[in-house]
């Protein structure tokens, strides 16, 4: 049952009396108060569209095949308002222009110029912010998974959109860009002043949650956390980054006494000698433990965010697989980064594996108690805490198939793996 009678502009879509009685409490929608119920109303209805129901203004918005078509709409002398809604929905014209980009490929071939489209409607002083009726604004659409726009959000952020707007759910679009797993719109929200401690209404923030969402998301998380905390970046930050030049490629060459720092020339590294010397600490008794590694034909390892995107039912990375036991590694990659994860129970064993999954070995308690304590009290105090247990980077060296020597006196930077 529909709870408006429909009009020719309303684009199909209609707010049934069931959605109605949820948008109609006041405050943040909860889980609990009938959110999830809400989101799932709302993709039914949005089936719905039809772009021939639409104005002209919206549906040259939406269906993006002409500047132009916008242009001549806006010159009309009975143009509706710029900074005005449409449907039931009640979205706005930049809202409109970002939710087309996902809907061109189902007209004839075409150069879509909804990013123009923006541009012009911003220029013309249309609002950015303009909430629709489930709080939603232009860069909470652009930060949406799957379908995020990065090119969309940079341009409505870099024209003042609030980047800590909350929906009527209370999510901000950092959110969702943690949702996605995409470490590029995060860095880029995190720039304009995403806010890491808003809460929506069932109590989760940005703060509280990313970890659960990938390593990509993290690494770039945590890089703000220590940059707006006032300390320095992390050993092994950027690991395409020259430490001297600043250069960031690929192949570039670590220091072979610290494992830890990255030059594109012997020249650069010539050059940064004396400022990295203090800080370059050799692998030695004092700085290592050595541990034994364990090897198994069925090791799994499991992301945790991926089981997050299937509880929300977003796509998942594809990133899980069962990861054989390592193969003797070739003498330049003997030398690593590794992740070490210390699960919940001690049981378990620490799970450990490169950026490549070309190495991946279980270290169990009993094959070196001291080093294994160690190894642990050093991630749960220095790491990252997740639901799985805690996880942390490090340097090492495969010295034999049964000797893993970890640098533990300096964890590393979160990678994005």
């Amino acid at each position: 049952m529909r709870s408006q009678k429909q009009n020719i502009n309303d684009g199909g879509l209609a707010i049934t009396a069931d959605m109605q009685s949820i948008l109609d409490q006041p405050g943040f929608i909860s889980s609990q108060m009938g959110g999830n119920q809400l989101r799932q109303m709302f993709q039914t209805a949005w089936a719905m569209l039809d772009l021939f129901k639409l104005s002209p203004l919206a549906r040259a918005c939406m269906m993006g095949h002409s500047l132009d078509a916008v242009k001549e709409v806006l010159s009309r002398a009975d143009a509706p308002d710029i900074k005005g809604t449409e449907t039931p929905f009640q979205l706005g014209y930049v809202s409109l222009a970002v939710l087309g980009v996902n809907r061109h490929h189902c007209f004839p071939p075409c150069n879509p110029e909804h990013f123009k489209i923006v541009e012009y409607l911003v220029q013309s002083g249309a609002p950015l912010d303009v909430p629709d009726i489930a709080g939603h604004t232009a860069l909470h659409h652009a930060c949406t998974p799957p379908d995020i726009k990065l090119q969309f959000a940079k341009l409505l952020l870099q024209r003042g959109a609030n980047a800590n707007s909350q929906n009527r759910y209370g999510e901000v679009p950092l959110f969702f860009a943690l949702q996605g797993g995409d470490a590029e719109l995060t860095d880029l929200l995190m720039e304009h002043g995403a806010k890491m401690d808003v809460e929506d209404a069932n109590g989760d923030s940005p703060k509280k949650m990313y970890v659960v969402f990938g390593a990509e998301v993290t690494a770039t998380i945590r890089k703000w956390e220590r940059k707006q905390a006032g300390a320095g970046p992390a050993p092994c930050e950027a690991r395409k980054r020259c430490e001297n030049c600043r250069t960031e490629q690929s192949g570039l060459r670590q220091c072979a006494r610290c494992h830890t720092v990255r030059y594109c020339s012997v020249e650069c590294q010539r050059a940064h000698w004396s400022t990295h010397r203090p800080n370059c600490h050799a692998f030695s008794p004092s700085t290592t433990v050595t541990l034994k590694p364990q090897f198994y034909d069925d090791t799994v390892a499991y992301s945790t965010a991926d089981f997050a995107r299937g509880y929300l039912g977003l796509s998942r990375s594809g990133k899980s697989a069962e990861r054989p036991g390592t193969q003797m590694l070739s003498p330049e990659n003997r030398r690593m980064i590794i992740k070490i994860q210390v699960p919940l129970s001690s049981t378990t064993g620490l799970l450990i594996y490169n950026r490549q999954r070309d190495f991946t070995c279980i270290v169990h308690r009993n094959t070196g108690p001291e080093a294994y304590d160690t190894i642990a009290q050093t991630v749960r105090s220095k790491g990252v805490g997740g639901t799985n247990g805690h996880k942390a980077y490090f340097a090492a060296e495969l010295r034999r198939r049964d000797e893993l020597v970890v640098k533990v006196s300096e964890v590393l930077a979160e990678q994005p793996f």
